[in-house]
């Protein structure tokens, strides 16, 4: 009868063992943990030869660093595909200033908006609406 009883509790400890190492390996314990939370604070937008490059400035309210992933786009009459220049990583509680989407092509007037999107590291996306100069 012990017998039985040890091999029963020794599976049910290698049960739990396997799932908290899928939940390391896998994420699945990310619900317990404030993600990042990256938004564009500022954003001004321009041509520059044949691009339109929008200046950006990301923070982070979340607990989380995540970094810009160097792909954006932008919607100037038309989308747009672009990257990222000058990205890098957004710090938990910090912010990242001089970050640009460049894309090329697209025609605007001064005063008209931009809107656009960058991806970020963490699989989120951050949207911007910036005027352009």
């Amino acid at each position: 009868m012990s017998a039985v009883v040890a091999e029963v509790v020794m599976i049910a400890v290698l049960l739990v063992a396997a799932v908290m190492l899928a939940g390391v390996t896998f994420g699945i314990f990310a619900i317990y943990y404030e993600p990042a939370e990256v938004a564009a604070v500022g954003a001004t937008c321009s041509a520059i030869g044949n691009s339109t490059v929008c200046q950006l400035t990301l923070t982070n309210e979340g607990t989380q660093d995540t970094a810009t992933d160097g792909v954006c786009s932008l919607r100037v009459g038309e989308d747009l595909q672009g990257s990222v220049v000058d990205g890098g990583t957004v710090p938990a509680g910090g912010s990242l200033s001089g970050v640009q989407c460049v894309a090329p092509g697209g025609s605007l007037l001064p005063g008209s908006h931009v809107s656009g999107v960058l991806q970020m590291t963490n699989g989120a996306s951050t949207f911007f609406v910036g005027t352009f100069a």
